[in-house]
């Protein structure tokens, strides 16, 4: 269960069919979204409660609204555990956990956070409560997971959990082969001179470092362009192209807008490489090494890298030798590091082939997933012979 819907989320996606592939009865309670295509197993069942709101394109709810989602969502995930008495529920962060208080005479209890559960900027009563109300449950939960190792320690640690809670990288699914990507050709189609590609992949936010990146663009090589594919609101748009306008490189910024996850994934699999960098304005973006999908998504691309540094971030890039980090908020740095791996393609091409067999060995969902999958496995087959 989760308070999105499940497309928005990779990771709830894996989850979900990979828990299917082994056989189990999957169903998801969500929100609807329309014109969104499935990419869920077609056996996994699914409730929505109501419809998710687009917080880059559409105003915020209303009170009354908000609480009437609230209420509909919770009617949904108690109708469908009453009427199908599942035995495991995992609740997919947060906001989802607050409404799958563990009852151990019915069913176990895994507690997936995304994020650590902590206030936000100018978050309103309901979701400060359903913070609360998580944080008291977190104790009860059979198991408790999270995106990130840094943030399972925190919340370890500030929580006075008994156990550490088990890391679930937000890796993509085992990727054998890159897929040919159309992304040159729908450029060279818009008119754009194509030379090298700087691919950003996922939500285009303030806390990306994007518009930094967009700065970096003065040191880059002449011919390459910026392209982002992502959903996008219009005033982060402008900001962007602001960061661009003093060196009148405004023409070599390239928006996509948002796209069906495989699809994104074959636009970025055609670029020279990818960013991926996170300023560290929380807790939560400063522990997220673990926690950045399209970090991985690059890696199984066979996608270069330059990234932030911070946390656990260099053990999983620099170490494995597929990209570079930086300080996120020195444009120049983060310039001269993108330009320091597209002007040497002996280092970009290793640092690719390393990225891809990382991904290979470590970096994919099946094997990051693989133990709480017998761990649920395990809890189905118990209950089952219990009954």
């Amino acid at each position: 269960m989760l308070r999105s819907y499940a497309e928005n989320y990779p990771p709830t996606v894996n989850q979900a069919n990979l828990l299917a592939s082994r056989g189990l009865s999957v169903g998801i309670v969500e929100l609807s979204a329309p014109n969104i295509e499935s990419a869920l197993n077609p056996s996994i069942r699914r409730w929505r409660a109501h419809r998710a709101w687009k917080s880059k394109t559409e105003p915020r709810p209303s009170v009354a609204r908000r609480w009437r989602n609230w209420l509909d969502f919770r009617q949904t995930y108690h109708r469908a555990i009453v009427q199908h008495l599942p035995r495991v529920v995992l609740a997919y962060d947060t906001l989802a956990c607050v409404f799958a208080k563990p009852q151990p005479s019915l069913h176990r209890t895994i507690y997936h956070f995304h994020e650590l559960p902590e206030p936000e900027k100018k978050e309103g009563f309901g979701p400060q409560f359903g913070r609360a109300r998580t944080a008291q449950f977190g104790h009860l939960a059979d198991l408790v997971t999270f995106s990130d190792a840094e943030r399972a320690r925190l919340y370890k640690e500030e929580s006075k959990l008994r156990e550490m809670p088990w890391t679930v990288m937000n890796c993509p699914l085992l990727m054998e082969m890159p897929p040919i990507s159309p992304l040159r050709e729908l450029l060279l189609a818009q008119g754009k001179s194509v030379g090298k590609i700087v691919c950003y992949l996922g939500s285009v936010g303030r806390d990306q470092g994007i518009i930094e990146t967009a700065a970096s663009m003065r040191h880059w090589p002449p011919d390459a362009l910026f392209v982002l594919i992502g959903p996008y609101s219009e005033q982060m748009k402008a900001l962007i192209l602001q960061a661009t306008r003093e060196t009148s490189l405004a023409n070599r910024v390239v928006f996509l807008g948002a796209k069906p996850h495989r699809e994104a994934l074959a636009l970025a699999a055609g670029g020279d490489l990818g960013v991926s960098i996170i300023q560290p304005n929380t807790r939560n973006w400063l522990y997220s090494a673990g926690a950045i999908n399209k970090r991985f998504e690059y890696m199984a691309l066979g996608l270069v890298q330059v990234t932030n540094d911070g946390p656990g971030v260099a053990e999983i890039i620099e170490r494995n030798q597929c990209g570079l980090c930086v300080n996120s908020r020195d444009s120049q740095a983060i310039g001269l590091a993108i330009t320091r791996l597209l002007s040497n393609d002996q280092q970009r091409n290793a640092f690719a082939s390393n990225a891809r067999q990382s991904h290979l060995r470590a970096y994919n969902y099946e094997t990051q997933f693989a133990n709480v999958g017998d761990w649920i496995e395990e809890a189905c087959r118990s209950s089952s012979n219990e009954n």
